[in-house]
Parts: C-alpha cells; sequence; structure tokens
C-alpha cells in the first residue's frame, strides 16, 4: 500500500512514491484511487523529466497532444514564454466553459525561487458532501451558465440574457465569444465522485433562477466552496507535483509576485482541445 499524509484542509494528500520508477498497473490503480478519494495528489522529494511527470499523469488516463500528435508539454511561468495569462486568476476549473473540460492537471516546480506566488485550490467535491440537506436538494435540480469572457461584476440584465447557443470549437468563426457552456450544478468525476460544479472566475448565472436568486444563491454557494477548511494553499518547493482532478477541484492564483516561478504542466483529457484555445488566446493577445 503507498503511504500517504493528509494536507491541511478537507482534501489532498501527500504520497511517498518514486515517480522516477514508472508505477506498475497495480500502482497506477491505487494511485487512481486515491484520487478519486482525494481529489488532489502531492509528491515532493524527487527530480522528474518531462517524460516521467508525463508518465504519472498517464496514471489518470490518456494525456493531451499537440498538432502534431505527440504529448503537448506546457509552462505556467513568469520567465519564459507560459500557457497561461499572467495576474491574477481567481478560483476556476480549467475550461469550464467548454463541453469538454480536460479531467486531470499535473503542475510540477521546475523553477522555483523562494516565496513564490502559491497556488491556492479548493474541493468542489467536499464541498458538496458539506451542503446542508436543504441546499443539496435545491442544486441537484438545478444547471449553471459557465463563459470565459464576461465578468460576474456585468450588470444582471446582460448576465441574465446569456445563454448557452455557441458555434462548436474548432468550427468556423469559433472564438471567444463562443467559450461558453450549461451543464447540471452538480456534476461528477470520471470516477463518479459528486461535485459542485461552479466557480467564481466563469460561473455566470444559474439557468432556472430569475439573475438575482441566481446571485443570492451562487453567493451562498461560494461561501461553502471557499470556507477557509476547504481550501488548500500550496506553497511551491522545487520538484514538487501536484496532480489534480479537474472536475472535483478547482485552482486560483492570488496576486503574483516576481520572484521565479515556472511549473512544467501536462494534462488528462480524451480530447485535444487546449492548442485550439492557446492559438486563439494569442491571436486575441489573451497571452
Amino acid at each position: 500500500m503507498i503511504a500517504t499524509a493528509r494536507l491541511p484542509a478537507t482534501f489532498g494528500v501527500e504520497v511517498d512514491f518514486d515517480l522516477r520508477q514508472a508505477p506498475t498497473p497495480a500502482e497506477a490503480a491505487e494511485l487512481r484511487n486515491l484520487m478519486a478519494e482525494h481529489g488532489l495528489l502531492l509528491f515532493r522529494g524527487h527530480t522528474l523529466t518531462g517524460a516521467e511527470q508525463m508518465g504519472a499523469a498517464a496514471c489518470f488516463g490518456r494525456v493531451s497532444c499537440d498538432g502534431g500528435g505527440r504529448p503537448m508539454e506546457m509552462h505556467v511561468s513568469n520567465t519564459r514564454q507560459s500557457s497561461a495569462p499572467a495576474g491574477e486568476l481567481i478560483f476556476h476549473y480549467d475550461y469550464a466553459y467548454d463541453p469538454d473540460p480536460i479531467t486531470v492537471i499535473s503542475l510540477y516546480g521546475e523553477e522555483i525561487g523562494a516565496g513564490s506566488t502559491p497556488t491556492l485550490f479548493a474541493s468542489s467535491a467536499k464541498a458538496f458532501d458539506a451542503l446542508p440537506p436543504r441546499l443539496r436538494h435545491q442544486v441537484e435540480t438545478l444547471s449553471a451558465l459557465h463563459l470565459c469572457v464576461m465578468d460576474r461584476a456585468a450588470p444582471a440584465a446582460e448576465r441574465a440574457a446569456m445563454t448557452g447557443a455557441r458555434i462548436e470549437r474548432g468550427q468556423p468563426g469559433w472564438g471567444p465569444k463562443d467559450w461558453r457552456n450549461i451543464r447540471p450544478l452538480v456534476w461528477q468525476s470520471q470516477a463518479g465522485v459528486k461535485s459542485l460544479y461552479a466557480c467564481l472566475q466563469h460561473t455566470m448565472r444559474i439557468m432556472e433562477l430569475p439573475i438575482g436568486e441566481s446571485d443570492a444563491l451562487l453567493a451562498e454557494l461560494f461561501d461553502h466552496l471557499y470556507a477557509p477548511k476547504n481550501v488548500y494553499t500550496h506553497d511551491w518547493q522545487p520538484d514538487d507535483l501536484v496532480v489534480w482532478d479537474n472536475i472535483t477541484v478547482q485552482h486560483c492564483r492570488p496576486k503574483p509576485n516576481d520572484v521565479p516561478r515556472t511549473l512544467r504542466r501536462y494534462e488528462v483529457s480524451d480530447i485535444d482541445l487546449t492548442e485550439q484555445y492557446l492559438a486563439v488566446g494569442r491571436a486575441n493577445k489573451f497571452l
């Protein structure tokens, strides 16, 4: 059995496992079980190559590829070209606004200066489990709209008018205005773990409610999602590898400092969608 230690939150474990050796099928299955139970896995103390990190990500499914069919290595960095926007990023799931968001994300501390910007995580699964019965029953019948380019501070009338209508990803004319999707407010991971699928950055409204009632309910849900006990702050150390379920755990980057920080990234998805988003994002100067 693989040894673990709880992290200081309602979710997540540090895993005592050397990923420099490829996991056996039995070990990979145990890691998947740990992911289903805890939502986030932290590995420390070993310098990993890109290939070793990719092998770890592959325990959880198909590693996303670039346009040439190669496993897609990305970097989130303030010292080199980055695959993520600069600045503060409030709590979100990556590609919440796509019909098929990536399922698992892995970030490895490739270049970490002392005191570099942390990453914060919140468990939507644990938040759902902890909801009062009245609220659990209510949210299970509702759906939410997720957008990329509209701020939640936009006027209520504009948000109330939003729908899920869009050009499908990759089709002619597809662009940021089409980065939107409606899905159940209670969704689940591939392992069947239920998640209160709402986040500060992308969830604009609950479709079945008038906008005022939607805002009030989302505010109540966010109080549960971002309660201090349900948030894990990860202070990066060199060679840290953090792997998490992008359906049951969301993340954020607080206002960043200038301390060097480069995180190497591989992600798990049955569909190669990231390169399409990066191309449009760069064309629109989001990156």
